[in-house]
């Protein structure tokens, strides 16, 4: 039987060739060859495979795939079947969500979550790789795998905070500045890739997991449904749906995690590594939250909140070693939610290329940063920057700044050009709103009043901030 869900779905379904056309075309523009034979290669690879469906890509039949985990995983923890067979999951280019459970009147549900997340949570998982590369490669190789394991219980593991607040902030600027989610790539051995590749995966079960645990609980609201036009969902730090939802998930992905494992000590390592997955997709998707939004509702409580939930269904002695071990990427994660003129904004020329790299051209990569330093100026900066650069026939754009600035965001809107009923709607409080939403009617209201490039990205970023 077709239900709500199902149909909702289908609507949903993007439609990936066109978007590896306009991929390509952006990435031809940009002069980042490697980058555009490295996606030829993966979409060619792509097709081979038994799973490829035309207008799919990758991103269906690995969403599709932990899906079905997830389900295996609930129903041997004892889930309801038929909660089980009523949900369905897909992935969407559509930056404005990262996760939700959407509830059907016919009992059905929908979890949907973005491209974007999933590449939020490799960054951390790269990053995790990053570590465990280096302190392996550091010791003999008899030993390498032992020194890990003793830092680990220690919580001793984790250095290169720069590194990965750089890998966060170069994604969230993208978003916000582009929106589009771009990632930086990580030095790896073929061991380290793995590593990352299996974290990514475990990452991405916990976010998709969340969200079908509260359909599998019967949580009649969308507590974490967040989207441009939704009214804001409610959620206290101490929201009960939640703590269940994110204990759940977790049973679910160190469960799926050991019915594909094969003997004891896989299982044992894949339990350690689906609670650090766990938890790194909890800032990830704090840092989503937090710096992609204007006005957003509080759809999961803190990733310091959650952590803690998570850390009780661990032994007190493995409670003690991972809040250490959480250290740096709780400082990370901090730094990187940081907009304000106290940030330290991504620098790629401050990056070591023994670390990091990227397929984008150096000019590119240099706007990033130039975007993310002028995002994390005062505002008093922003309004003289629109001030200083209006002429006579842009007047409009310093006095907007100035209505702005004295807490009239719908009659700077207008003045900048935006219409009232537009205004209105992004002025609202009460519905989420995504900084490139904001963007997206700025730079065009600008263009059309006769702002031309290459002036007409700083003047909305100045403006929309």
């Amino acid at each position: 039987m077709t239900t709500l869900a199902d149909r909702k779905r289908a609507l949903l379904q993007a439609d990936r060739e066109a978007a590896l056309a306009e991929k390509r075309r952006q990435l031809r523009e940009l002069g980042a060859h490697d980058l555009l034979r490295r996606v030829d290669e993966a979409s060619t690879n792509w097709r081979k495979d038994p799973r490829y469906k035309p207008g799919a890509d990758l991103s269906v039949g690995f969403v599709d795939m932990v899906g079905e985990e997830l389900r295996a995983a609930m129903a041997d923890l004892g889930a309801s079947a038929a909660r089980l067979e009523s949900v369905r999951v897909v992935t969407t280019l559509d930056q404005a969500v990262s996760a939700q459970m959407t509830p059907f009147d016919d009992g059905s549900g929908l979890v949907i979550v973005a491209d974007g997340i999933f590449g939020m949570c490799s960054s951390y998982c790269q990053y995790l790789a990053l570590c465990a590369d280096k302190r392996s490669h550091a010791a003999s190789r008899p030993m390498a795998f032992w020194r890990v394991l003793r830092d680990l219980g220690k919580g001793e593991l984790f250095g290169y905070e720069d590194v990965l607040t750089a890998l966060l902030r170069y994604h969230t600027t993208h978003q916000r500045a582009l929106a589009a989610s771009t990632q930086l790539g990580v030095r790896l051995s073929p061991e380290g890739e793995r590593y990352a590749w299996q974290l990514s995966h475990l990452a991405y079960r916990f976010v998709v997991g969340h969200e079908m645990a509260h359909h599998v609980l019967g949580h009649s609201s969308g507590p974490s449904a967040f989207a441009p036009g939704e009214r804001l969902p409610a959620c206290s730090a101490d929201d009960r749906r939640e703590r269940d939802a994110d204990r759940l998930a977790f049973q679910a992905t160190r469960c799926a995690s050991e019915r594909l494992s094969h003997g004891r000590w896989e299982t044992l390592g894949m339990r350690e590594r689906a609670t650090m997955a766990a938890l790194m997709a909890m800032m990830a998707l704090h840092v989503a939250e937090r710096t992609l939004f204007v006005h957003r509702g509080c759809t999961h409580p803190p990733a310091a909140v959650r952590t803690g939930w998570l850390l009780e269904q661990l032994k007190p002695g493995k409670q003690q070693s991972t809040r250490r071990l959480l250290r740096v990427p709780m400082k990370a994660t901090e730094a990187a939610t940081d907009l304000s003129e106290h940030a330290r904004p991504f620098s790629w020329q401050a990056l070591d290329p023994d670390l990091v790299f990227s397929p984008m051209p150096r000019s590119h990569l240099e706007a990033i940063g130039e975007f993310d330093a002028m995002q994390c100026e005062t505002e008093a900066f922003h309004v003289s920057w629109l001030e200083r650069h209006a002429t006579a026939d842009t007047a409009w754009l310093g006095e907007g700044a100035r209505l702005a600035a004295a807490d009239e965001p719908a009659p700077a809107l207008r003045r900048w050009g935006v219409d009232a009923g537009t205004s209105r709607k992004l002025c609202d409080p009460q519905r989420a709103l995504t900084f490139f939403t904001l963007k997206e009617y700025i730079t065009r209201s600008f263009t059309e009043r006769g702002i031309a490039e290459p002036w007409v990205a700083p003047h909305a970023l100045a403006a929309r901030c």
